[in-house]
């Protein structure tokens, strides 16, 4: 006949050494060292007491034991945990519940998103805990720190290069998006850790953040698979054009980030021997789309996320950059006689070379500083709207005008993703507006011979005896320009700022707080500029 045998196991609360502390989490966390991963010696009861008084006795001699070593259950069920008893975590019934018959239950999956780590505590502490001994589950609860995973995890950031591009941007690569990278702790602040927490929760800036840091390393001679390079960069593409489809206000972090790393990665196609021709009218474009970008998630949430600062720009006097522009230039748009193809946008051309002048005024003024290789960078946000048609359309007069900008460009060799740029882009200039306008592109043609930044200078301003005053390292680094000269400036050289959520000029905040102004000048803060948040952007370098 057969009998069923329920087989017990027995509870800790019962057993003789019911003083003795048998959860070692605390104390593994408190023991710096690896002394816990010795096994703990065993001893016996009786010799507590006999061991002072009776050193004689039968058990005075009693040699102390070793338990095996054993490995403890972290993800046990709630039964084993309650009874402090090891669990073997079988599902969906562990052996010890089995045996018990009891209903084996795990922590739901909701309990499972967060991590419980034990919390140290000093002496006073775990005396006055032993003094009061508390419940199991106060005590459990009580020594542990709920840590909160990240609302997104990459998916596919499964694998060892994964983790190195995220890596190495947070290390390195974000130190090229910003003069002040490394010399401001609000700016390295932001693009080291916000950027990354913003990437957490928008996929399409992590993929754009994996895939500068692939194209970075490529650039490095690093070996980087190609093919992943490429994959990386293409969920960045269509997740950038569907997040700006979608415009969803969780993302609009995410989208001004992507906004600034987008430059960078478009500017590979410069580096692709089968690129476009001409890629720099296209790469124009993707510099005015950070305007874009500014006018879809408004300027609150630019000031509200603290990027503003990755916006900033140096201020331009118009007026006072007309007396630097080359004289060849400066007749090639004034020959513009009526009946010519250009006759109507000779304006635009006059725009554009005063933008142009500003950057032969910071070298002849200043020489080589920081200041001068941000207005290099962004010059392209600086340009008139109506000067990327002209180009689209190959005017060889607006070519000209580019490719003087990028002999310019050849001064920032430094920044990675503005290498190489000019070279190629020159040749093809002056292959597409031919003879009849090569007597206005002799500088760039021997600015291509050279990459001695001294020489290319001198024939930039036509002097072969000018020395351009250069900073070094300890000096760039505390230029006081760096903190008076930079801001957020409108293209007409006015700083703006954010106030109450809108845009407005330094001028109309002063006004308003001194209240000398009538409220109808205040309601149009900018009579001529059609929209200065779309103006100012990245500072990037």
């Amino acid at each position: 006949m057969d009998h069923d045998v329920e087989v017990d196991t027995p509870d800790i609360d019962v057993c003789s050494n019911n003083e003795l502390d048998w959860n070692f989490d605390i104390d593994d966390v408190r023991d710096a060292s690896l002394t816990h991963l010795r096994p703990p010696l065993e001893f016996d009861p009786s010799s507590r007491h006999s061991s002072r008084g009776s050193s004689e006795g039968p058990d005075s001699h009693k040699p102390y034991h070793t338990k095996r070593p054993h490995k403890k259950s972290r993800a046990g069920c709630q039964q084993c945990k309650k009874r402090k008893v090891k669990c073997d975590e079988v599902r969906p019934t562990c052996k010890a519940c089995r045996l018990r018959k009891e209903n084996c239950v795990y922590p739901t999956t909701a309990a499972a998103s967060t991590a419980l780590v034990p919390v140290s505590k000093n002496d006073s502490e775990m005396s006055s805990s032993a003094s009061s001994p508390m419940l199991p589950s106060e005590q459990e609860t009580s020594n542990m720190l709920v840590v909160t995973e990240p609302l997104f995890r990459p998916g596919e950031m499964t694998d060892a290069l994964d983790m190195k591009m995220l890596w190495f941007y947070t290390t390195t690569g974000f130190q090229f998006f910003s003069i002040q990278s490394g010399r401001s702790a609000v700016v390295d602040h932001v693009l080291q850790v916000e950027v990354v927490k913003h990437a957490f929760k928008s996929p399409f800036l992590m993929n754009c953040l994996m895939a500068v840091s692939s194209l970075h390393l490529q650039n490095l001679n690093q070996p980087i698979p190609f093919q992943r390079a490429a994959t990386y960069c293409s969920k960045a593409f269509k997740g950038y054009r569907d997040a700006i489809e979608a415009a969803k206000p969780p993302d609009f972090p995410a989208l001004i980030a992507t906004s600034l790393l987008m430059i960078a990665l478009s500017s590979q196609m410069f580096r692709d021997p089968d690129g476009k021709p001409l890629y720099v009218i296209d790469w124009m474009q993707v510099w005015r789309g950070i305007g874009l970008i500014v006018e879809i998630v408004s300027p609150r949430v630019l000031q509200e996320t603290g990027m503003a600062v990755l916006f900033y720009r140096p201020p331009i006097d118009l007026e006072k950059a007309t007396h630097y522009i080359p004289n060849n230039l400066l007749f090639m748009v004034a020959s513009i006689h009526p009946g010519d193809a250009d006759e109507k946008y000779q304006q635009t051309y006059y725009n554009m070379l005063k933008y142009l002048g500003s950057l032969y005024q910071e070298m002849k003024d200043h020489g080589f500083n920081p200041i001068l290789d941000l207005r290099i960078i962004t010059f392209f946000t600086f340009i008139p709207k109506d000067f990327i048609p002209l180009a689209k359309e190959h005017r060889p007069r607006a070519l000209v005008l580019l490719a003087h900008h990028l002999c310019f460009a050849k001064l920032t060799p430094d920044v990675w993703w503005m290498r190489g740029i000019a070279d190629r882009e020159i040749k093809q200039i002056c292959e597409e507006v031919g003879d009849e306008w090569a007597h206005l592109l002799r500088v760039p043609q021997m600015v291509l011979r050279t990459n001695d930044k001294t020489e290319i200078a001198q024939l930039l301003i036509n002097n072969r005896n000018w020395t351009p005053t250069e900073m070094d390292r300890y000096e760039r680094d505390r230029d006081p320009r760096l903190k008076t000269d930079l801001g957020l400036f409108d293209n007409e050289g006015s700083e703006v700022s954010i106030y109450d959520g809108q845009w407005k000029r330094k001028s109309s905040i002063v006004s308003i707080n001194h209240s000398v102004t009538e409220l109808g000048e205040l309601l149009d803060p900018f009579p001529r500029v059609s929209s200065p948040g779309t103006e100012s952007i990245s500072n990037s370098a």
